[in-house]
């Protein structure tokens, strides 16, 4: 039965029962998997791409399945891939789904995902719980997994989780002295992050552990133009569930963001040319 609460998709609606994203509000819960499938349907449109497009996709990470359900409508004729650090969630993914499973790791290189394997890469809340020193480095094993030509999609906290946070509407579960912190970082550095009281994750190769970052539009561009190969192509501010912003690019392996083209000597001598000879015009 199509139910127009699912998009008017055929959604598989088991729900795992160790599914910490589902908190009894079947409505909401949904909603929320519609609304990545929208963004990712809007990203593929600002790519000049269609779903004929997409051949392989790739979850990550995949929880228990809350997008990955409405990934499976979206794109029927897609082999879809679960990958999270939950095993449990990335088994139900592969029972429940039939996604393909792979276990994630916490150091971003040894996540066994197959060079350029995937056409659509969809990465919902995991750049939200990272330090700045993660994100080049999963940025680039994202990128080493997609096809040229490929699709990366992720999402973010901006500026409409620093207002919820700072007016009180959510606390993000951390506690009143971490407020302070994270925002005084975001305010001036436009990157904020601090960690979860109770986490235990800790990632390999660094000092970073599982937490809550924030990070502006301008600070995401950065390090997307910084690690070179991904082209930006889509930006939207809290356009997942209202309050995530949303990032598209594809991956260009010869993209560089602002290359040297014009050489020092050709910049002054024009410059020079402008005092000595003012335009006729």
């Amino acid at each position: 039965m199509v139910d127009p609460m699912l998009g008017g998709l055929e959604i598989i609606r088991t729900i795992s029962s160790n599914d910490r994203m589902y908190t009894g509000d079947e409505g909401h819960y949904f909603w929320v998997g519609l609304s990545a499938l929208e963004c990712i349907n809007v990203s593929l449109q600002a790519a000049g791409k269609s779903a004929a497009d997409v051949r392989d996709i790739l979850d990550l990470p995949s929880g228990h399945g809350r997008v990955l359900r409405y990934l499976k409508a979206g794109f029927p004729a897609a082999q879809i891939t679960a990958c999270d650090l939950m095993r449990d969630g990335v088994d139900f993914c592969a029972s429940t789904f039939s996604a393909v499973p792979v276990y994630s790791h916490d150091d971003p290189a040894r996540i066994p995902l197959k060079k350029h394997g995937f056409d659509l890469i969809w990465v919902g809340s995991l750049f939200t719980h990272f330090d700045a020193g993660l994100w080049l480095r999963f940025l680039e094993a994202f990128r080493a997994s997609l096809r040229p030509g490929g699709l990366l999609v992720f999402s973010t906290h901006g500026e409409e989780a620093y207002r919820l946070l700072v007016t009180d509407r959510t606390d993000y579960l951390i506690p009143y002295y971490r407020k302070t912190a994270i925002c005084y970082k975001y305010e001036r550095d436009g990157f904020g992050f601090v960690r979860y009281p109770d986490s235990i994750v800790r990632y390999s190769d660094s000092n970073s552990y599982y937490g809550l970052s924030f990070s502006s539009p301008a600070w995401v561009l950065d390090q997307v133009a910084r690690l070179g190969g991904l082209r930006i192509v889509h930006f939207s501010e809290k356009a997942w569930a209202n309050h995530h912003d949303c990032f598209a690019c594809v991956h260009e392996p010869d993209w560089h963001h602002a290359q040297a083209n014009a050489s020092t000597y050709m910049f002054w001598k024009h410059q020079l040319r402008e005092v000595i000879k003012p335009k006729e015009e």
